[in-house]
Formats: C-alpha cells, structure tokens, sequence
C-alpha cells in the first residue's frame, strides 16, 4: 500500500487540470472557482492518497465541490492521473487537487467555507510522543472548527482502534459534537451508502473492522 515515487511529478502535477497550481489565491472564493452555486456545499477530503473516494463521491454528489489535499507529491500524482484518465463525459468537473499541509488549511480556506471534512485513514501516529500529528489532535481541531459551516460534519473512517479511540476523546474535550459512532462500518446501516478507498478495500478483504464516527462543530458560544 505504499506510493512509490514518481517520476517528473512536479511536471504531471503542473500539467492535470485537476491540480489547483494557486490554492491561496482562492481563499473564500472556492465555489466561484469550481463553478457550484453559492449554497452548495464546498467538501474537502484531507489525505486524498490515490483519490478514489474523492472521485467516486463527486461522481454521487455532481451539484457540490470536491477537494483533496494531500502533502505528498508522488501520491498526488497518482489522483492526478487517475482523474486525468477519466472519459470527459464522465469527469468530475467540480474536483480539485492541492498539494499543502493540513496546518495550512486556515490560509487555503476562509472562515465557514467548508461544509464538508473528510479524513479517511489518516496515519494513527502510534507512537505517544507523536500523537500531535494526528489529524485528530487539538493542534487541528481549532482549524477545522474555524474553516467549518456552523452545520458542517467531519467524518472518519480508520481501521485503528488507537486512533479511534484517541478521535473520541480529543473531539469531546473540543466540544463536538458526535452524531455517529460505529465499531463495525460494513455490520452498520451505512454499509449501504459507503464509498470505498483503496485501503477500506484492503482492510475489508482480511476482515478488519473499520470504525466510523461523525462529528458536529461545537455550537458557537460554547
């Protein structure tokens, strides 16, 4: 499951379509960028790996925006190819790629922009001393609290009990808000509805449970 490099990514990266060249100069102007209405909702995907999940969620959700970001050149290289391969009457126009780090979220992204957050096998930085890095740690709650709609839902699917575990607690002691919470997504009833990324495929096929939660922003004030 892990990306090899790619070579010439800078160039493939400069040549997709899909590829947002100038992410900051698009703060608080994503949906104009995209071409969706103003009150459609704006969904971004953090650790887009080889953007199967992005690209088949804009495939069920043609009205909203999609963006993923991912830090990793040689991995953005493959969703940028994947994307790039796909037939133009079946594209997914309203899809963008950036290539950033999660703490720059609050500089790509204004205030209440995002509806929708997405963190989809995040890696669960085992190790304690590492546990800032987790995408779940309150050194990236604060950001995606700012970034949010009032309404928005951040959504996580890991097949880490540790992480899961760790998600719960940091999202309570921020204030969220959890709507769902399930040990066993494929026994669950949004087995139906999921979309698959490519390690949910992997984890699924030896039997892994994967863990599934929802979480709401803390309602202003609180």
């Amino acid at each position: 499951m892990r990306s090899h490099y790619v070579k010439n990514s800078p160039q493939i990266l400069a040549a997709s379509e899909y590829v947002e060249q100038e992410p900051f100069a698009n703060r608080g102007k994503w949906r104009e960028s995209l071409g969706i209405a103003p009150e459609a909702p704006l969904c971004l995907e953090i650790g887009c790996g080889k953007g199967r999940f992005l690209e088949e969620m804009a495939r069920q959700e043609p009205e909203a925006g999609w963006i993923g970001l991912e830090r990793i050149s040689s991995v953005l290289c493959r969703a940028a190819q994947r994307m790039d391969a796909v037939a133009e009457d079946q594209a997914p126009h309203h899809l963008r790629l950036i290539r950033a780090e999660a703490l720059q979220l609050g500089e790509i992204f204004a205030n209440g922009e995002i509806s929708r957050i997405y963190l989809n096998f995040s890696d669960p930085w085992p190790k304690v001393k590492h546990c800032k890095r987790r995408l779940t740690s309150d050194r990236f709650l604060p950001i995606y609290r700012r970034i949010m709609t009032p309404d928005g839902c951040l959504q996580l699917k890991t097949d880490s009990d540790d992480l899961f575990a760790f998600s719960l607690q940091s999202l309570a002691e921020d204030g969220w808000r959890i709507g769902v919470r399930e040990d066993d997504l494929q026994a669950s009833p949004y087995a139906g509805d999921n979309i698959m990324t490519e390690y949910e495929i992997f984890f699924t096929a030896q039997g892994k449970p994967i863990h599934l939660l929802r979480a709401f922003p803390p309602v202003s004030g609180t």
